[in-house]
């Protein structure tokens, strides 16, 4: 229930954003950008599309993306900028959400069971990066920063017993959390 509720806030925050896009000075802007993740599981990918409306310098947004990074998974998060310069412009952004779990197998580190349940977490990124103009309205940006997802699994495991009727199961929880530099190349448009 508390993601839920967590998602219609998020959903309703772009709502009002967009319906602040009529006045002039607000406009609004879509960033999409393939990053290439790296830390201690390894290197992979991350795929992120973010909607929103830049004020002045300020630039805030609803963001979805795919991250391949250890667990399979799909954050949704606000993303928030801001911007320093005339043209090119450096920027600094962090981006708060939660980490929607996508389908997966328990890690290395469990070699029996029965039943196994994946859910989201907590999604983090923040960073600093640099954004330059190549055609009348659209940039290309380029960024680095830290990132944070959390997984969680419920594992359940049935083990031998010698009594009549059913075996009980036995569960055990894991929190996988997982820090990681991203290094990111997108558009701005």
């Amino acid at each position: 229930m508390r993601n839920k509720s967590f998602i219609f806030f998020l959903l309703v925050i772009s709502i009002a954003l967009c319906g602040k896009a009529q006045n002039k000075k607000i406009k609004f802007h879509s960033i999409n950008s393939v990053g290439f993740v790296i830390g201690e599981h390894g290197n992979d990918i991350m795929l992120q599309t973010v909607n929103g409306v830049t004020y002045k310098n300020f630039y805030s947004g609803i963001g979805f993306g795919i991250d391949y990074y250890d667990y399979n998974s799909y954050p949704l998060f606000f993303d928030q900028r801001i911007y320093f310069g005339k043209k090119n412009k450096v920027f600094f952004y962090g981006d708060l959400g939660y980490n929607i779990s996508g389908k997966n197998k328990p890690g290395k580190e469990v070699y029996y069971y029965n039943t196994c349940h994946f859910s989201g977490g907590v999604f983090t990124d923040f960073g600093i990066g640099y954004k330059i103009r190549f055609i009348k309205k659209s940039f290309f940006t380029l960024s680095s920063g830290f990132s944070y997802k959390e997984v969680n699994s419920r594992v359940g495991s049935i083990y031998p017993c010698y009594s009549s009727g059913g075996c009980p199961v036995d569960y055990s929880n894991y929190k996988y959390g997982n820090g990681r530099v991203v290094l990111k190349a997108g558009v701005d448009f």
